[in-house]
């Protein structure tokens, strides 16, 4: 069933990519999304390409995929394919260069890292096309908001061959650009060129005992008078979940510098995001996405 289903909307991805968006649709911000969009697209692409070409049928049956399985990569790998030329193509009809795939350390080394890896990725591609949709134009809209629920597609049908549920939570968790190109950078490790965005601090999330979740960061500058983790300042983790406009401000408990505890509030599912900040709960989620990261955002994939 999947493979049939995938096989139409890769024909409906790579129909709408023979029609690029014309130079007078395309505002700076569409410029900047449809970049990033393209970044992302990128490394989804080679993860799937990889994934597609890695295993045998046999790999596949040995870690307990359905029989169909790789073939759903396969075809996801296409249709990540389609979704790259149409926004190649579109951006360069419009005469601005198209960003080219970089060089990516994508660990896996059988079908269960690998689908995995698949889901935390997916996740983050769903959610900046989730995120970024207010910023583009009308037209613009509508082709990110076809290409955002074929990747939900894609994210159903990967969790739902690792035994996850394909529908964790009632909401997906949105992803500001800023966030969206800070976390791809987990798995990027050079590019041919840099998008216009802001790099933070990295935050890497090191494990949870029971409702801890244990965390560190790199102290640096940043947007606040007091470099992270200074003497006397206060510091809280924001944790965007399925409601992103109420984010979660759990207070830090600070061992050696850099590196840090929180408690996990009850009721977390899904894939969430979180980020090191010095608000403790002031802060919208533009503001905290945008200027009010101190390091961050690493995610989290609690189901």
């Amino acid at each position: 069933m999947f493979p049939s289903i995938l096989l139409h909307l890769s024909l409906a991805v790579s129909f709408a990519a023979s029609i690029p968006i014309q130079r007078r649709a395309l505002s700076q911000n569409d410029i900047i999304g449809l970049q990033l969009a393209g970044y992302l697209e990128n490394l989804e692409l080679s993860l799937y390409s990889g994934g597609c070409e890695g295993f045998t049928n046999v790999q596949w049956a040995t870690d307990g995929f359905p029989a169909t399985f790789q073939q759903d990569v396969c075809a996801i790998a296409e249709q990540q394919q389609n979704q790259t030329e149409f926004i190649s193509t579109t951006l360069e009809t419009n005469g601005i260069p198209a960003p080219q795939a970089c060089s990516y350390s994508l660990s896996y080394d059988s079908p269960t890292s690998f689908v995995l890896l698949a889901n935390q990725i997916t996740s983050l591609s769903l959610g900046y096309y989730l995120g970024s949709l207010a910023g583009f134009s009308p037209e613009l809209q509508t082709v990110a908001a076809s290409i955002l629920s074929v990747e939900a597609r894609h994210d159903a049908i990967i969790r739902n061959g690792m035994g996850a549920s394909p529908f964790p939570t009632n909401q997906d968790v949105p992803l500001s650009s800023i966030w969206a190109y800070n976390l791809a950078q987990n798995y990027t490790t050079s590019c041919p060129q840099q998008l216009p965005i802001d790099l933070l601090p990295p935050l890497s999330f090191n494990g949870i005992s029971g409702s801890t979740l244990d965390f560190s960061w790199t102290p640096s500058a940043n947007n606040f008078s007091a470099p992270v983790g200074a003497a006397g300042q206060n510091l809280y983790l924001a944790i965007v979940h399925t409601n992103a406009s109420d984010p979660i401000y759990q207070e830090v408990q600070t061992g050696q510098q850099g590196q840090g505890t929180v408690q996990l509030p009850e009721g977390l599912g899904g894939v969430v995001y979180a980020a090191l900040t010095a608000s403790s709960g002031d802060l919208t989620y533009h503001e905290l996405t945008t200027t009010g990261t101190l390091a961050g955002p690493a995610q989290l994939v609690l189901s």
